[in-house]
This record gives C-alpha cells, sequence and structure tokens, in this order.
C-alpha cells in the first residue's frame, strides 16, 4: 500500500509540473511584431496568419497539458482511495483471523 502511496505521491509532483506547464505555455509567445504583422501587402498577411497560428498552437498545448495535469490528479486520487481499501481490507481481515483482537 505505500508503493500506491508513494506513486499517487509521483503523479501528484508531475500534475503541478504539469499545470505550470500549462500556465507557462503561452507566457513566451512573441509579440505580433516578431511576425511582421505589421509589414505592408502579402508579408503582413503572412505575418498575421503566422502569429494567429502560433497562438493557437501554444494555447492548444496549454490547454492540453492542463487536462493532463487533471488526469495525473485524478489518477493520484484513485490510487489514495485503493490504498486506503486495501488497508481497511487487511484490518477487516486480520480481525477475522484474531478473532476481534
Amino acid at each position: 500500500m505505500e508503493s500506491l502511496r508513494a506513486l499517487a505521491a509521483r503523479l501528484d509532483e508531475a500534475s503541478e509540473t504539469m499545470t505550470v506547464v500549462a500556465r507557462t505555455a503561452t507566457a513566451g509567445d512573441p509579440a505580433q511584431a516578431a511576425f511582421g504583422v505589421e509589414a505592408p501587402g502579402r508579408p503582413g498577411e503572412i505575418g498575421r496568419a503566422l502569429h494567429r497560428q502560433w497562438t493557437t498552437a501554444t494555447g492548444d498545448r496549454a490547454r492540453e497539458a492542463h487536462g493532463a495535469a487533471q488526469r495525473l490528479a485524478a489518477t493520484a486520487a484513485a490510487l489514495r482511495a485503493a490504498a486506503d481499501h486495501y488497508a481497511d481490507v487487511d484490518r477487516a481481515a486480520r480481525h477475522r483471523l484474531t478473532g476481534g483482537a
């Protein structure tokens, strides 16, 4: 059961890391000017399209990281619940086998 609890703790740590990734995935996005969105004509159109694609992609990665963090946290909680259940079953079996002592 302790190995389940240890695994749950590691999954919690991974969840926390993924939460940080989710928050910071878009923090480093370059400004629109880096894509040349202010350029006239076709280069500006391409720059705006590239900027939209960049922000969409990093936003998608942030949402994916957030979802992964939630799934990791849920798995950790399920492992702790399983460990608790195993401990309860072991106590009940010990109680039955020792005649309640």
